[in-house]
């Protein structure tokens, strides 16, 4: 550190140190103090400044360091939570996002007009306070004025922000993929679908701290949405100025949440991704931890080892040998009932477009065999939507109640020659059904094989790929059969059969139905007490069908050190909230 003498000097070097003589003898007199004492002392010079300087600047140096003392190394705020993410965003464009990974960032980064409570239920974000018309039609959000972008210049966040970005997510030509969860805003389907113009989206700025959504009929969920990534804030200039590159580096983003991404080194493509505390976020409450580190990818083979050993923090266990270890390590844990698992077609192949093929196929399937090997974790289900899902403020199957998935039938061969028949094939085709590599899933899937080949006399071969791979098929529809995952990304019961809709992008089972289509847009469009039968006519027409052949509830299982507190975990796709998260060394 340097000395005294340092300081001396550097004073006398100062370019103005006669006019902070002047400039000190206006302070102390403005304050009450003696202008005469100031002089006497300085005999007509600055060194009784100098001196005044050099003390002044030494006790600075001596309370902020006392200061670092008092913040030990071990408060909370000083602390980085270090979470791996399991593999690397796409983008941070939230615009555009469509994987977890991303959408975990992006939702620590960026703030909506609402938050999501530890119970999924809306509070105030971006927006203080709102105001809704008594039909349901009308949404009035007034903003705090010292919300801020994470640029230098402290940027305000403005109602124009909020338009643009909904205007984006609209957009036919961004290609979102949430965008039809939006529909319900007016207009909203005509500008993505027909690419009627942005500027007749129901969503307008008044003011600069004020926005106002019109909808095209009344929405229970529509708070929620105003959470999720598709309706954050984006900011016109600074999303033009990235030249097409928005959200693709650290230099490219720009965010208003509670964190943000390092500038220099922050995203470390495929190996790392840190984010600091926003020191421009100003809300009603601030972020406690110092950051978050995520590592991407990471072998998490030793995941419970890597956690208390803190290489990592937070982690979502990859296997069910890892889940049994994290228990009987008495680390704290989190389990969501999230991941349906089934059998999905790809409606568009040759032989699987034809329904009849599908149904024998299904009908040669013991579920009690076949689902005897299921892992740990997992519940069967025999209906096509989860448990717990919602509609009208009630849960969905109690509504509707059961939808069984097709039984099992001994005259599964008849239906399935039945429909090779109708094809007239004259060379049966081979057949092979994607899978996970994970050693559960292929214990489920070899009983498949065995059903299929002892109850329809046709071969059927499996093909075991990492699950990248196997969402990355099924997505470009490189598939004929696969046993999948679907994540269910929201509480709502039209949000998961919304999926299968034919111009969703993530319709795995790639089902062009017209009389599908009309029930959901039947069911979207209605009043919610109207919306429950065009939505269990929808269910029901996926398993009569043979669209879709659910088997079972995975949790999404979470594991982390008894040092960090204050976790929250949303149920429905939003990821992992750090804002109240604290750590202890």
């Amino acid at each position: 550190m340097p000395n005294s003498e340092f300081f001396v000097k550097f004073f006398d070097v100062l370019p103005n140190k006669n006019k902070m003589c002047d400039k000190l003898k206006h302070n102390i007199t403005k304050n009450g103090g003696n202008s005469r004492w100031f002089y006497i002392n300085c005999k007509g010079d600055y060194c009784m400044a100098k001196r005044i300087f050099l003390f002044f600047f030494c006790a600075t140096l001596i309370m902020t360091s006392f200061s670092g003392c008092q913040k030990n190394k071990n408060s909370p705020e000083n602390q980085v939570i270090k979470y791996n993410l399991e593999s690397e965003p796409r983008t941070l464009d939230p615009q555009v996002c469509s994987d977890y990974a991303a959408n975990i960032v992006i939702m620590n980064i960026f703030e909506g007009l609402v938050r999501l409570d530890e119970s999924g239920n809306a509070t105030p974000g971006v927006a203080k306070s709102w105001d809704v018309s008594a039909d349901g039609m009308t949404y009035t959000f007034h903003l705090r004025e010292d919300a801020a972008w994470s640029d230098k210049a402290k940027t305000p966040v403005t109602a124009q922000d909020f338009v643009f970005g909904l205007q984006r997510a609209l957009d036919k030509y961004t290609n979102s993929p949430k965008a039809y969860t939006l529909y319900c805003i007016k207009n909203a389907r005509k500008i993505n679908i027909e690419g009627a113009p942005a500027d007749s989206l129901g969503v307008s700025a008044p003011d600069l701290h004020t926005v106002v959504i019109e909808l095209e009929y009344p929405m229970e969920n529509f708070l929620y949405l105003l959470a999720t990534a598709p309706t954050m804030p984006c900011n016109k200039d600074f999303f033009e100025g990235a030249n097409g590159q928005y959200g693709l580096e650290s230099a490219t983003i720009i965010s208003n949440g509670a964190f943000k991404v390092k500038l220099r080194y922050g995203w470390n493509h495929y190996n790392s991704l840190s984010l600091a505390r926003n020191e421009n976020y100003i809300g009603e409450n601030l972020p406690v931890p110092a950051g978050v580190d995520f590592t991407i990818g990471k072998d998490l083979t030793n995941a419970v080892s890597l956690i208390t050993t803190s290489a990592i923090d937070v982690a979502l266990m990859p296997s069910e040998d890892q889940v049994t270890e994290a228990k009987r390590k008495n680390l704290a844990t989190e389990a969501f009932k999230d991941t349906l698992w089934g059998i999905t077609f790809n409606t568009q192949d040759t032989l699987f477009a034809n329904l009849s093929v599908r149904v024998g196929f299904l009908k040669a399937l013991n579920r009690e065999h076949i689902l005897s090997t299921i892992p740990e974790n997992c519940v069967v289900t025999e209906s096509l939507v989860p448990d717990g899902l919602i509609i009208n403020g009630q849960e969905y199957r109690s509504i509707a109640g059961k939808c069984p998935c097709i039984s099992a039938d001994p005259k599964a061969k008849s239906h399935f020659d039945a429909g090779l028949q109708q094809l007239k094939l004259k060379i049966l085709p081979k057949v092979t059904i994607l899978c996970p590599e994970n050693p559960s899933v292929k214990a489920i899937m070899s009983n498949i094989i065995e059903n299929l080949n002892g109850n329809l006399d046709f071969y059927f071969n499996m093909e075991p790929v990492p699950e990248d791979i196997l969402k990355s098929r099924v997505v470009s529809m490189s598939y004929q059969v696969a046993l999948v995952p679907i994540s269910v990304e929201s509480p709502f019961a039209l949000d998961f059969l919304n999926t299968f809709k034919s111009e969703n992008s993530k319709n795995i089972a790639s089902l062009n139905s017209p009389e599908y289509d009309k029930l959901i847009n039947i069911a979207v469009s209605a009043n919610a007490k109207d919306a429950c039968k065009p939505i269990v006519a929808a269910e029901k027409y996926l398993v009569e069908n043979a669209v879709f052949y659910p088997m079972y509830m995975q949790s999404r299982f979470f594991a982390w050190s008894n040092k960090v507190k204050g976790l929250i975990f949303h149920k429905y796709g939003q990821g992992v909230d750090f804002f109240f998260a604290t750590k202890r060394k």
